[in-house]
């Protein structure tokens, strides 16, 4: 199995780094081109709360957030609506909008698997450049899913922020954080299909080898080999930074056959969860709100 090993060293600077900047400059810095419009549209929001919360007065500020709202908050400028009923409006139509997104995102990744599934079993050539040219189809799209997972992670991130900062600034005594969270745990955005995206990935690359496609050509793209003859034990154990556990998830699709790999029956194999948790141990609570088992 090859895998991509970057220092640990670099890492933990990338991840101090990352911890130090503000969300807002951290979602300017992460965002990919191609989804650039579909993110939670963290600073409109920040501003926006600013007002309603009193924390702002500016004459200004305060036309600004009414006339950014208005396109898609119905409540109007009523002084009556609670700043409360303003955001859980706001927030809603932000996921919304971001829930359209990912499954057109996740529609079009599901269309494209298929038709290079076909290609491939359609192929009869054994020559490197063709399968050079469908093994790059298969790398792209292996990036893709891990692209829309780290865009499913940073706006669940933008919008854990937002409600923390309102909770910070308004005189409400009851913190909305942790009910509107357990919405976005169940919103569309973050209950995409990767189990079945990276079976239906690992298919393609299984059917390339036993087809023909050379190893040099599925390997090619690989920086670092693991050679598991030096490891002869059944398990081996890594530890992962979270934000890189689809890009992982998606090397072992490539390599692995799906039997071993995806299977998680417990006589076959064990799987252990590692969480990196707040203090209250919110996203572990999130987790088993899902009908998860302890």
């Amino acid at each position: 199995v090859a895998f991509r090993v970057l220092s640990c060293a670099l890492r933990l600077r990338r991840a101090r780094a990352r911890a130090a900047m503000k969300f807002g400059k951290q979602l300017e810095l992460l965002s990919l081109p191609k989804y650039r419009g579909h993110y939670i549209q963290y600073k409109e929001l920040k501003k926006a709360l600013k007002v309603w919360t009193g924390v702002e007065k500016d004459q200004s500020t305060v036309q600004e957030v009414t006339h950014w709202a208005s396109s898609f908050l119905r409540v109007g400028p009523n002084p009556e609506v609670s700043p409360e009923m303003r955001l859980n409006s706001t927030l809603r139509e932000e996921m919304e909008r971001i829930n359209k997104f990912a499954e057109l995102e996740e529609g079009g990744l599901r269309m494209q698997l298929g038709r290079l599934e076909e290609d491939v079993k359609k192929r009869q050539s054994k020559d490197d450049e063709e399968w050079a040219t469908l093994t790059k189809q298969l790398d792209d799209l292996g990036e893709q899913i891990v692209q829309l997972k780290a865009f499913a992670r940073l706006n669940f991130t933008g919008f854990r922020k937002i409600l923390k900062k309102y909770d910070k600034w308004s005189s409400s005594r009851a913190a909305v954080t942790p009910w509107f969270m357990a919405e976005v745990v169940r919103a569309p955005f973050m209950r995409v299909g990767y189990s079945s995206l990276l079976a239906q990935f690992n298919r393609i690359s299984k059917s390339m080898r036993k087809a023909g496609a050379s190893e040099r050509q599925l390997n090619r793209s690989s920086s670092g080999v693991f050679d598991t003859s030096a490891h002869p034990t059944s398990e081996l154990v890594f530890l992962i930074d979270p934000s890189d556990t689809m890009r992982v998830r998606v090397l072992l699709a490539r390599h692995l056959n799906a039997k071993g790999l995806m299977d998680t029956s417990p006589e076959r194999t064990r799987t252990c969860g590692v969480y990196f948790d707040t203090k209250g141990l919110s996203v572990y609570g999130a987790h088993l709100g899902e009908g998860a088992t302890p």
